[in-house]
Parts: structure tokens; sequence; C-alpha cells
């Protein structure tokens, strides 16, 4: 059932650039959707055995330690029905409407595991941390010419507590662009534009949905908890303000992924590999 927002609500995302929706999604909804975690998890891990290469859809990271992680998997929805499904969920559209007075329309969406492996596998990995930098999402999205007033949806899996690398943000730093400058890890607000130790963490329990404007200041710290922290993510929107592809941004990772994938496919059927890698037990 769809509750609309109450004018406190609208308010605070409009003073603080995000808003925290609780207990949006039940159990029985969390659990399909870890179960479609873990086996989108299985699928692009085996399929990037089979073929010796890591798909591109697939982020690994391997900490100090030595521990791999998966850190986030784009695009999904192509790969999961229920995933899809969800983008349209009026639970968390409806107040996006809301918020932007316009229809939303999806523009990406992504699954950020920040999930780490009891066993590494033998794949590439290009990042030594779960953490994201400071910066803002429209800092990514300007370049293709998207509005500005876009809104990202994060659909909790998990608990996101203060051990497991919940999202930081700096509230109200939505109300006007800050500069970024290009990093190793993508474009990244200065220390010079914004205090790094400033900001708050979004703790949330699982079913949670939080939604952030794109121009709000974010980041999050590596995950120690030696739990997973997933997040399903969407960016919405309002469908008056562009008038260009939605998918411009992932179709061709879908396109190029699907074919390796199929690969994949064909090698089960023809007995050419066996599965490898099964999805930790999270519960």
């Amino acid at each position: 059932m769809t509750v609309p927002l109450t004018d406190e609500e609208i308010q605070a995302f409009h003073d603080r650039g995000y808003l925290v929706l609780r207990n949006v999604f039940d159990d029985d909804e969390l659990e399909t959707l870890r179960t479609e975690a873990d086996r989108i998890l299985e699928l692009l891990v085996n399929s990037s055995l089979a073929n010796d290469r890591t798909s591109g859809r697939l982020v690994l990271a391997e900490d100090e330690s030595g521990t791999q992680h998966v850190r986030k998997v784009q695009p999904v929805s192509d790969l999961s029905l229920t995933i899809a499904e969800v983008s349209d969920d009026e639970r968390f559209v409806a107040p996006i409407r809301t918020l932007v007075s316009d229809d939303p329309v999806l523009l990406e969406e992504k699954l950020n595991y920040k999930q780490p492996l009891p066993e590494s596998v033998p794949l590439a990995t290009t990042c030594r941390s779960t953490a994201w930098p400071v910066h803002n999402d429209w800092a990514y999205y300007r370049r293709d010419g998207y509005p500005r007033s876009l809104v990202w949806s994060a659909v909790c899996l998990d608990d996101c507590t203060g051990d497991n690398g919940p999202i930081h943000v700096w509230p109200g730093s939505h109300v006007r662009h800050l500069p970024h400058r290009d990093t190793d890890e993508g474009p990244a607000v200065p220390p010079d534009e914004i205090n790094y130790k400033g900001g708050v963490d979004v703790t949330a329990t699982a079913g949670s949905v939080i939604l952030f404007h794109s121009l709000l200041v974010h980041n999050s710290r590596h995950n120690d908890s030696g739990r997973p922290r997933r997040l399903l993510l969407y960016s919405h929107y309002p469908e008056g303000e562009y008038e260009g592809y939605f998918d411009q941004r992932n179709a061709p990772i879908r396109y190029e992924e699907s074919a390796w994938e199929s690969e994949y496919r064909r090698m089960m059927w023809a007995g050419e590999f066996e599965d490898r890698f099964e999805a930790p037990d999270t519960r």
C-alpha cells in the first residue's frame, strides 16, 4: 500500500536532500530480493570463471587484509524480472513523483553489495576497498545531459548500521553543485570544498528505502563488519526534463555482457563447464 508523504517529510527532503522511508518492504519480499541478489552474483562470478574474464557488470575489491569483496553489480534489471518490476513499485515511485512534481522515469539501476567473500575467486579486482569517495551523482550524470533533479532510491536489503559502511551524507549540500575533481575512483569533491569530517551516517533497517537528491554530497566507508550491506539502487528523473535515450549509460554493457552470459550457458548445457562458485550464506 502506498502511503503519501507528509508535509513534514516533503519539507525535510527539500531541506536536507534525503529522506528515509521505513519498513517499505516486508520480510517475504526481502527474502525474494536477497535470493535474487545471490542468484545474480552466482551467475556473474561463474560466467566470468567460465569465460576466463571478469564480467563488465561485476566490480570486485581486495582490501589490505587480502579479503575479497563484491563491490557492485551494474546493470541488473535485465538479469532479474523481480528487480525490473521493483523499479516501478509505487511505494517509492509515488514519493519521487511527489518530490519532483512529475512522472519519474527510470535512468539506471545497480546492486551495491559491499559483500565479503569467505574465499577469493581467481578474478581481477579493480579496487582496494568497498568505500566510495565524497561526491554527488550529478557529477557523473551531467556529462550525459541528465537533469540535476534526479532522485536516487536505495532499497536496503540488509540493515545499514554504523559498522558496515552505510551511506554518509552532508545534509543540505544539494542546494548547489559543488566542484569535483577527477580521481582514480571517479569524480570527487575536494576537501577544500567541504568538511570531510562532517556529515552524518544514514542508518536504516532492512526493508527501508533511502531517497536522495542527485546533488546531495555523500560517500561511504569500507565495510568492516564481515556482513554484506546490499543496497538495490534505482535512479529516476522527471519525465518532462529529459528527452534522450534513457539507457545510454548502461546499454553498451548489457549488450556486450549478454553475449558472454549466453556463452556461459551454452558451456553449461554442453557439459564444458560446471559452476564453481556459490553465494555465501548471509542469514
